[in-house]
């Protein structure tokens, strides 16, 4: 639910009611006293799947030292049966996008969350939805700027857009520079979904050949050629995984195949519980981009990644492997920011498979990576 207007209004609203005084955010300090009190927290990321998944080591690290009880994670509805069950979390909140967070002000004000952290959001609308639920202490994602500057407890840590150090760092170290501000110091910077991990393993590759833009999508004959190569060298049987959106360019690289037999198709058909069941099973997982690469390394699955960033903030130095074991976390760029995916070269990206294959097919269970570390 969104019109032309509603979120200048909507700010505009919540700015004048902080000017005349009716809204008065907490500072540092007061989120630090109400930390001392045992209240809990609350960390948002309510936009793309990947974004969600960046703020694990920021879970793990305030759940050791608050203790799960006292930590809750808010995403959009179509990833939250992914993080239910997960031992690190008192609750789960969900929205359904853009002013469509009906239940999410009541359930706050039954389970009251006084501090938030927030990581990505759609902030026009979420930040006084929040608010009106209770919450009073906001920090928000260092490096990069808010409509409530003034609302923040942290407010020295953002940075307007222009600024020589918009969007730099990586987003888990920025995550868990929140809780730093806090005086909560990092227990781990890798990401780790516990919950899934794999009882046995699989001799196949998940192949993601799908992106949400153009600019983002290698070109077919790549994908079909990476395909024949993995069977032809390792033996390997392969899934092709996606959106249903996605089914035609995956059954396209299914159908180039020298030996289209030894690859299923599977998009459209699983949910992210599953796929990240079969990415924990799994030898290796190669994409662009995209959320499920993430995933695949949260659940422990080798990765080799294509990133084409239009702006620093999708580049590798905010979002590309972080901390994780590079014998199994490959990825590779394109020469300049707004390139095509294009541009990156079949023998490039292969080289970088052929350093990952060995050591993933080597690999003993449990695949999932230790919850901290």
């Amino acid at each position: 639910m969104n019109f032309p207007g509603l979120d200048p209004f909507w700010s505009g609203l919540h700015h004048a009611a902080r000017g005349l005084g009716a809204i008065r955010p907490w500072t540092l300090e007061e989120a630090r006293a109400e930390l001392a009190r045992e209240g809990k927290v609350l960390v948002v990321a309510t936009t793309a799947l990947g974004d969600s998944l960046l703020t694990l080591p920021l879970v793990e690290s305030l759940a050791q030292a608050l203790g799960h009880a006292r930590v809750s994670l808010l995403v959009r509805a179509p990833y939250a049966d992914l993080f239910r069950g997960d031992p690190r979390l008192h609750r789960v909140f969900s929205v359904r996008g853009k002013y469509r967070w009906e239940g999410l002000v009541a359930g706050l004000k039954r389970d009251p969350h006084r501090i938030a952290l927030l990581a990505n959001m759609t902030e026009p609308d979420l930040v006084p939805a929040l608010w009106h639920g209770g919450v009073r202490a906001f920090l928000r994602y260092p490096t990069r700027w808010t409509r409530y500057p003034r609302w923040m407890a942290n407010a020295e840590m953002l940075r307007p857009p222009g600024a020589p150090d918009y969007a730099t760092g990586h987003a888990i170290e920025n995550n868990l520079a929140m809780a730093e501000a806090l005086r909560i110091a990092p227990s781990t910077h890798r990401l780790a979904l516990p919950q899934w991990a794999a009882k046995e393993r699989t001799r196949r590759v998940l192949i993601h050949p799908g992106a949400s833009r153009a600019i983002k999508r290698w070109p077919l004959e790549n994908w079909v050629r990476v395909a024949d190569a993995l069977v032809e060298t390792y033996e390997v049987d392969l899934m092709l995984t996606g959106s249903d959106a996605e089914k035609p360019l995956a059954q396209a690289v299914k159908d180039g195949m020298a030996r289209p037999d030894r690859a299923e198709v599977v998009t459209g058909a699983l949910t992210l519980p599953k796929l990240a069941a079969a990415q924990s099973g799994s030898v290796a997982f190669l994409s662009g981009d995209t959320g499920p690469y993430h995933l695949a390394v949260a659940v422990g699955c080798p990765t080799v990644t294509l990133f084409a960033p239009t702006d620093r903030g999708s580049s590798m130095e905010a979002c590309g492997p972080h901390q994780a074991d590079p014998a199994l976390h490959r990825a590779i760029q394109t020469a300049a920011l707004g390139d095509s995916i294009g541009t990156i070269l079949f023998e490039a990206f292969w080289a970088e498979v052929e350093k990952v294959m060995p050591p993933a097919l080597a690999r003993d269970f449990p695949a999932t990576p230790p919850a901290s570390g």
